[in-house]
């Protein structure tokens, strides 16, 4: 398994050095956390260390979100909180125009992977009330999810092609694209960029689709995180297992990507369960895993590549 493919998440230059040496054969820069200027600076500096491995730049894609402008604040499980398209408001979710024409009376919804959980009550012309079913803290630019998630939502964001136009001329460059729904989204990119694209797998596709994705993508990613929460646990469980199915069909590498080793984020040892996912997903043919919160903001990022080392390679 030499050819195991761990991609490292960073938030920052903390700890770039020590995760190369540790096993780490790329890394993930998640667009969505950082400004165009932020960004370019973090690539300025990648590019004077000599950087020999590729970075995946983690594009938005047709996600939805909240404002990038959302305040902090805490839910709290049996409060009411307004849903509005004015930035300035500073208790409440602000979400785009679009996004609110989706939202209707009796709709369920969550954020953060579904961490969060909400009920819309009713809609107002600017404005959505919703009650919260399961709190916890909000912060910018989080993921929001509805079951079945609109799959209408296609196509390259501007922002994403003025990422992608700012940051191509970078030699190391990859481009990871988030909710990937067509071929044609993957084709478009890589005609914008001209570089290696891996497709994000994050909402429920039909196997033709998936089939078609992989035709013209340089990779696939299987993001459970959005899709558990627009599922549900069963029908995650379900899902995984019809896409395990097709693995071999695919002629790109499949990653596993998101909670891979979730435990180790607060914890210096993997779960045993943890463990024998990690052989699971060899038997299953997948070329590789990637990292988010175990490298970009758990307590012992070195820990866990030294774990998958010793397990798969």
């Amino acid at each position: 398994m030499k050819d195991f493919l761990i991609v490292a998440t960073i938030l920052n230059k903390k700890n770039i050095e020590a995760l190369m040496n540790s096993g780490a054969g790329a890394l993930r820069i998640n667009s969505s956390h950082l400004s165009i200027v932020q960004l370019l600076n973090f690539l300025n500096y990648l590019r004077t260390q000599r950087l020999k491995l590729p970075v995946y730049i983690d594009l938005k894609g047709h996600k939805m979100r909240l404002s990038r402008y959302q305040p902090k604040i805490r839910l709290i499980t049996g409060q009411q909180i307004e849903l509005v398209t004015d930035s300035s408001k500073s208790n409440a979710l602000i979400v785009s125009v679009e996004i609110l024409k989706m939202l209707i009376p009796e709709q369920e919804f969550s954020l953060s992977d579904g961490k969060i959980r909400l009920k819309i009550l009713n809609v107002g012309r600017s404005f959505a009330r919703a009650m919260v079913l399961k709190g916890g803290v909000v912060e910018g630019a989080k993921g929001l999810n509805v079951s079945p998630h609109p799959v209408e939502l296609t196509g390259i964001t501007d922002m994403d092609k003025m990422i992608v136009e700012k940051t191509k001329g970078y030699g190391f460059v990859r481009y990871a694209l988030s909710f990937v729904s067509s071929a044609e989204e993957i084709e478009e990119l890589k005609s914008l960029s001209g570089r290696y694209v891996a497709a994000k797998i994050e909402r429920e596709l039909t196997r033709e689709r998936l089939l078609k994705i992989g035709e013209v993508a340089d990779e696939l990613w299987l993001c459970r995180g959005d899709l558990g929460a627009q599922l549900g646990y069963k029908g995650l469980a379900q899902y995984y297992r019809n896409f395990n199915k097709l693995i071999s069909e695919f002629q790109i590498p499949v990653l596993m990507a998101g909670g891979v080793l979730e435990h180790m984020v607060d914890h210096s040892i993997p779960t045993r369960s943890e463990i024998c996912h990690l052989i699971d997903l060899v038997e299953h043919g997948y070329k590789g895993v990637v990292l988010s919160d175990e490298t970009a903001l758990g307590k012992f990022p070195i820990e866990v590549l030294k774990t998958i080392q010793e397990v798969i390679l």
